[in-house]
């Protein structure tokens, strides 16, 4: 079975002081991590503030993440943390990232929630019930995931490289619950127009900010007082919309919804909130409900084979603030963690040595 390892693209080694076990030399790795986030073919899909095709951006969004890994620390803004995913010949095929902190003075989360208002006219007999939309913000937000993409041509593919980007760095949180936040939330992609509008913020930011969607959602990257200044603080009757625009309210991009079910498999649901932009849903989840965090097991690498039935799980070692995890047939009792011999290598361990394991996304029985 083709195998996958999820792990820390070190492009500033001086970070890591105690030095590093694996991948290629850092220039060559981050010259591969910017060209699967800047694919021209598919630049479409996967430019955004989240993770901008910008080269001074993903440097300084690796510096920072290599910061957090080396030195850890409570949830902050600064620190991020990205993953990548390496496939056999150490080619990045895979991306996903932990934001310690969304949502600061300065820096908002900001977001609609959605709310059902019912009204009658009792002489008329007649009751209505209307969505509405409240903006809404805090400075002590939660952690964020998100920053996920995979090589299109991987996806659903044998290795579980889907499952072990979302799932992995879910599990780290679990390692490290002390570096986040106590909720957990994610953003999920809302449909595009083929030329790259979102049908929401056409009948209702743009109407409110004179801003075309792209200006808008790149400008709210580093500055997000503008949505504050210029949306209504009134609540909004989702019934002035048009019904095509209102159906899409919460609803994800086709693409987006097999890391949807991953997450809900997580323990994540819909919070109530879309997102002020493109009306795409926020999902959400208590750390310590999140499934690859709360199962999450230690124990030292076993000299035996696992059983021929054991199921696939995530194996994880972390070496100088340097993590890497694969998606691999384990098994654990007593303490002692079975694995392969090509997942030992993988992750350059050898009998004795400490590591954690989780579930890996089981399907549903």
């Amino acid at each position: 079975m083709r195998q996958f390892g999820l792990e820390v693209l070190i492009a500033h080694p001086q970070h890591f002081p105690q030095g590093f076990r694996h991948g290629s030399a850092p220039s060559e790795r981050f010259k591969k991590f910017r060209q699967l986030v800047c694919p021209i073919p598919v630049a479409e899909h996967l430019d955004s503030p989240n993770l901008p095709c910008d080269r001074a951006f993903l440097d300084a969004r690796l510096e920072r993440s290599e910061r957090a890994f080396a030195q850890g620390g409570p949830p902050t803004v600064e620190r991020e943390y990205q993953f990548v995913l390496a496939d056999a010949t150490g080619a990045v095929v895979g991306t996903s990232a932990i934001l310690a902190k969304h949502g600061t003075p300065g820096m908002p989360h900001v977001y609609l929630r959605v709310a059902q208002e019912s009204r009658q006219a009792s002489r008329v007999n007649i009751k209505v019930k209307h969505l509405t939309l409240k903006l809404g913000s805090t400075e002590d937000g939660p952690t964020e995931i998100g920053a996920l993409v995979l090589r299109p041509d991987l996806r659903g593919q044998p290795g579980s490289p889907g499952k072990l980007l979302s799932w992995g760095r879910l599990a780290y949180i679990g390692l490290h619950p002390e570096r986040f936040e106590r909720s957990v939330l994610a953003e999920m992609r809302a449909s595009l127009t083929p030329d790259g509008r979102n049908n929401f913020w056409e009948a209702f930011g743009a109407r409110f900010t004179g801003m075309s969607y792209a200006d808008a959602d790149r400008r709210s990257a580093t500055d997000k007082s503008f949505i504050l200044e210029l949306f209504p603080p009134t609540p909004f009757y989702a019934t002035l919309l048009d019904e095509e625009v209102a159906a899409e309210l919460g609803k994800v991009h086709p693409e987006t919804e097999p890391a949807l079910r991953l997450l809900e498999r997580a323990g994540f649901h819909w919070i109530g909130e879309i997102d002020p932009f493109d009306a795409g849903p926020f999902y959400g989840a208590a750390l310590q409900e999140i499934v690859p965090a709360r199962e999450l097991r230690h124990g030292v690498i076993a000299d035996v084979e696992p059983p021929i039935d054991a199921a696939t799980h995530i194996v994880m070692t972390e070496h100088a603030g340097s993590v890497r995890m694969v998606a691999a047939p384990a098994s654990e009792a007593g303490g002692e963690i079975a694995i392969r011999k090509d997942a030992r290598e993988r992750l350059e361990i050898e009998p004795g040595d400490e590591a954690a394991l989780t579930v890996l996304a089981p399907r549903k029985s």
